[in-house]
């Protein structure tokens, strides 16, 4: 079985589409000293993973045991390759590797090592994408598409971010993928701590 990493963001979604077809997706949800902005907009991650015709597994692991809960649930789901939208960071690649090892599982990580200004650029010609996190609010709520695509790298860059948010500057939600899509209205923007997230 094929399973892919999702969060609903522009990574994991794109990730997946290169890996494509994947049999489940598959969310853990984990105890963050601040909100995650996916998990606070699960309820848009749930559909936009119906609306792309996927089964999505949710696993809510606990703080000091997601390791080993992961490795568990990964076995009992029989997954035999996990694609993972990883880039740059080398902590979160060596942790994958580590999971899928012991889950005895293949690793696919298709976006690692890719220039990230051409990944945005990439990602937002197969996927639309809304920001719904970020630590600069002037990027909560910006609807991300090809037609403004370089726009937005260039926004990225003048506020000193990662073009692809790789390091948390920002997070994602896509919105509409292969034609299929999702509703969504930024009902509010929130501050938590130094970082502002949308609810969705």
């Amino acid at each position: 079985m094929k399973a892919a990493l999702f969060s609903g963001g522009k990574d994991s979604v794109y990730a997946a589409l290169l890996e494509w077809p994947v049999d489940i997706f598959i969310t853990f949800i984990y105890d963050f000293p601040r909100p995650s902005p996916h998990l606070l907009n699960l309820h848009k991650v749930v559909e936009l993973a119906a609306a792309m015709g996927i089964p999505l597994a949710i696993l809510k692991v606990d703080k000091g045991r997601e390791f080993e809960q992961e490795v568990a649930f990964l076995r009992k789901l029989g997954v035999s390759e996990l694609v993972a939208g990883d880039q740059a960071v080398e902590d979160h690649l060596r942790y994958m590797e580590r999971l899928a090892g012991e889950a005895g599982a293949r690793l696919k990580e298709p976006l690692w090592g890719l220039d990230p200004g051409e990944l945005l650029l990439r990602e937002a010609g197969a996927l639309d994408f809304l920001v719904i996190g970020a630590n600069v609010a002037d990027l909560v709520c910006d609807l991300v598409s090809r037609d403004n695509a370089e726009a937005f790298l260039a926004k990225t860059r003048a506020l000193g971010a990662d073009p692809i948010g790789e390091r948390g500057e920002y997070h994602t939600l896509v919105v509409k993928v292969g034609g299929k899509g999702i509703t969504y209205r930024c009902r509010d923007v929130r501050k938590y701590g130094d970082y502002y997230i949308a609810h969705l």
